[in-house]
Order: C-alpha cells, then structure tokens, then sequence
C-alpha cells in the first residue's frame, strides 16, 4: 500500500511493475472504498434503536402472555409465595424461569418482612428497562447450556465451585470444606429417587427427600455453568427444605400450610449447625479475642491433625484487605504449623491479584477462592473459627 501512494518508491514485484495509469488513480480508488465502508452518519442507532424497541415489546407480550399462569389468586400482582410456587415448578422453564427469577432478584431486595409484591404493571414496565431485558436474556442463555446431570466424572470439583446470589456463604463453606476432606463423602450423600428427584442422607442421620430440581431453582443457587453437575444445588434445596421445616415448627405450623420452599430462608446463617448436619458431630467456637496467638496456633494444628471442618468469618462493616469480604464466610482448607500460615477458602470461589506485596495493605493471591494467610494476619482479619468436635451431635 505504502509503494502506491509513494512517487519516490518504484518496487517491481516478480510478474511486472505497476502501470503509471494505475498508480495516478489508485488513491482516489483506496479514498472511495474507506468512504463506502464507513457507516452513514446517524444511520446505526435508529436500526439500534428499532431492535431494542422490538426486544421490549417482545418481552412485554411474553410477561403478559404468561403473568395469569404466575398469579395463582387472580389478584393482579405477585406476592413472595406465588413467586417461590413460580420457582418450583417444573412447568416454568426457559425464558419464563428466567424471567422469574430476574423479578424475584429484582424486588427482593426491596421487599420487607418477606411481604413482597410485585403488580402487573409494574412487571410489564421492567420490559422497558434494558438491565432487567439483559439479565433475562442472560438467564435464558446460561440455562440453555446448563447441566443437568447430578455429578460430572470430575465433581465435586472446588475448582468449579461458585457461590450464586442467594447469601448463604454459612451453607457452601462447610461443604466446601467437606468436598476437600473427602470428595467421595460428599458425592454419597446424594442418591437419585426412584420416582424422580433425590434423597439425600446427612451425616447426623436425617433424610430428605428433594423434588427434580427446576429450570429457575438452577438459576436461584450456586452459579452453573457446564463444568459440573447439580449436587450443589441439590445440597441447597435439601438445606432450605430442613430450614423451612424448623421455621414452620418454630411458629407452630403444620408442614404441608407452606408446600413451597422459599429461597429466602437459605439466605444468612451460622455454620456450626451445618458442619454438625455433614458430620453428625457438634460444632463449636471461638472468637479471635478469645485466644492468644499460640492457642490459636495449637487449636488449628489440632485440628487440622485430625481432618476436622473448620470455617471462619469476617465482620461486615471493618476495613478488610482488598479481595476479602466483610460478613462472610469461608472454610479453612489446612493449617501450616511450621510457617504459620492458614490456607483459606473463599466460596465466591473468586481469582485476585494483588497490587503489591500480599499482605493486609495489598490482600492475598487468590485462585479458585484459595488463598494463604500468615497467622498473625489472619488473626486481624477473621473475627471468629466455627469447627467440627469430636462428640456426638445432640438430636
């Protein structure tokens, strides 16, 4: 290109140089191809703008084709326990559970009580709002790629080991923990139903029976993709189904008044009731306050010695190094004695680098959620280490 548009420069390639008429004409050749290629100026956004006018009017139609089949009373608006029937069943799938899910996500947050309502209209208008448009399409996508197997030949993998939106960092870290003690021991905990669904037996004894999990129930838990398969969402459900099942008995409800099994109450949690249900032992405490540096030491090389489950945790609100989350939870995966450093585990199962030297200024080198902190460090940023004892765990 350089040789056409320079007189000083002649190259004469092998098959014969360029002839003089070619070379006067071939800059206003090359000026009126870059000009045809170049977009009419205004000429993109009203075909954009178009596109996305279709996109919400096709959403709109679908939220209004399908909004009588959600709003089970006919009252026309949404409330939390039409939405978890929504949730649960296996006939919304596709778009229409990622629909779902996007509503719930979207007034969760703003609901109190848990007396979440959400109007007809007011759905039909998040058509209209192009982050709302974007995570249905991003829903939808992410199900058409879903897995669906329970187990993988590779699972349980921490590698592919993610927390989704739902807050239950207290559920995940124990089983995190339980996948890196022993693989294989999490795998039989879950058995397929012969009628569909699973039975899961926990490691204190308690069984649970879980119904085929549903298209939006994939998208309501740990965050899937195709590296592995859905034991994680089942442990989930089974969790939230025990939870339901304490909190009905608790206010003195028959079981069978609240068939659905709200997400809500997998969210914010301890720990310590989670590692006695895996292991069928109690779990204890201690707060950092509460030990000294060599206690602290001897504790976590006891019990690492003896392959207990360990998890500690962050308060919200104190400033942490960066890639570390406050009013969070994380396992503790093994205890260096010798250089004193704790091997954590992050179930965002997130990747940090840090900006400079690791350490409390700068975080932890973090891959797959795993990360290493000197004792004395780690003493400044988890508040408490919740364990599994050796006794019995009571009934």
């Amino acid at each position: 290109m350089v040789a056409l548009l320079s007189p000083d420069r002649r190259p004469q390639p092998a098959g014969g140089g360029i002839p003089n008429r070619l070379r006067r004409v071939a800059p206003a050749l090359l000026l009126a191809a870059l000009l045809a290629l170049r977009p009419m100026a205004g000429g993109a956004a009203p075909v954009q703008d178009a596109a996305r006018q279709a996109s919400e009017a096709d959403l709109r139609q679908f939220i209004a084709e399908h909004f009588p089949h959600w709003d089970r009373n006919q009252d026309g608006a949404l409330d939390l326990q039409e939405i978890n029937k929504a949730i649960e069943s296996p006939a919304v799938q596709g778009r229409e559970a990622a629909t779902i899910v996007a509503a719930y996500r979207q007034h969760m947050d703003e609901s109190k009580g848990g007396q979440m309502r959400v109007g007809r209209e007011e759905l039909l208008a998040l058509a209209g709002d192009r982050k709302f448009a974007k995570q249905v399409e991003g829903l939808t996508k992410r199900l058409a790629a879903a897995e669906r197997r329970l187990f993988l030949p590779s699972d349980p993998d921490l590698s592919s080991f993610h927390q989704g939106r739902v807050g239950d960092c207290y559920l995940l870290s124990p089983i995190a923990a339980a996948v890196n003690r022993d693989p294989q021991g999490v795998r039989d905990l879950i058995r397929p139903a012969k009628n569909g669904g699973f039975e899961v037996r926990f490691g204190d004894g308690r069984k649970v029976r879980v119904a085929a999990i549903t298209d939006a129930e994939l998208l309501m838990g740990a965050k899937m993709d195709g590296t592995h398969g859905i034991w994680l969402t089942v442990l989930e459900k089974a969790y939230g189904i025990i939870r339901e099942r304490e909190r009905t008995s608790k206010k003195g409800l028959p079981p069978q008044s609240k068939a659905a099994v709200p997400y809500e109450v997998i969210g914010g949690g301890n720990p310590c009731p989670v590692i006695a249900l895996l292991t069928g032992h109690q779990a204890d405490h201690v707060l950092d306050k509460d030990l000294p540096d060599q206690k602290l030491h001897e504790l976590l090389t006891r019990l690492t010695r003896k392959r207990r489950l360990i998890c500690c945790g962050t308060e919200k609100g104190k400033t942490l190094p960066p890639g570390v989350g406050g009013g969070h939870i994380y396992a503790i995966f093994g205890y260096d004695n010798g250089r004193r450093q704790v091997k954590v585990f992050n179930p965002w199962g997130n990747t940090f680098t840090p900006s400079g030297a690791p350490g409390l200024a700068n975080g932890y080198a973090t891959v797959h959620g795993v990360f290493v902190v000197p004792l004395a460090e780690f003493r400044k940023i988890f508040k408490a280490v919740r364990f599994e004892t050796g006794n019995p765990a009571r009934e």
